[in-house]
């Protein structure tokens, strides 16, 4: 089981239906990947559930988690030595650090950046 840490470009390629995207994103399914979506990410992209059904539909195959006060030092601590703001980004690359997984992200630079950063070597995809 291989396992993939989401960001908001991911889930905004999947719920806009891009091919390529929706048929990554279902090989993993099929494959019983671990999908990590955290839950600002997913905060990030819903603005109307009722109106996002693939959105909605993607995360619940996903696994949602939050973001609680035992990140918050770690995260600050990462966007201090990176030099960067984005709580969202920073939280991205810890979860994915912490559960070596990939990134899937349209922001691959930046992710690198607090991959690098961290000392993190995970491979970072392109929805």
């Amino acid at each position: 089981m291989r396992r993939y840490v989401y960001d908001s470009g991911a889930l905004i390629a999947i719920g806009e239906r891009d091919a390529a995207a929706l048929r990554r994103h279902e090989s993993r399914l099929h494959e019983r990947d671990h999908i990590i979506v955290p839950a600002p990410v997913a905060a990030q992209v819903v603005r109307d559930p009722r109106r996002q059904a693939r959105l909605m539909l993607t995360l619940r195959g996903c696994d949602v988690i939050s973001f609680a006060a035992e990140h918050v030092s770690p995260v600050g601590a990462l966007l201090a030595g990176a030099g960067t703001a984005d709580v969202v980004g920073g939280f991205v690359a810890i979860t994915a650090a912490e559960a070596s997984a990939a990134v899937v992200t349209t922001d691959g630079r930046d992710i690198k950046h607090l991959l690098d950063t961290l000392g993190v070597r995970v491979p970072v995809l392109a929805p």
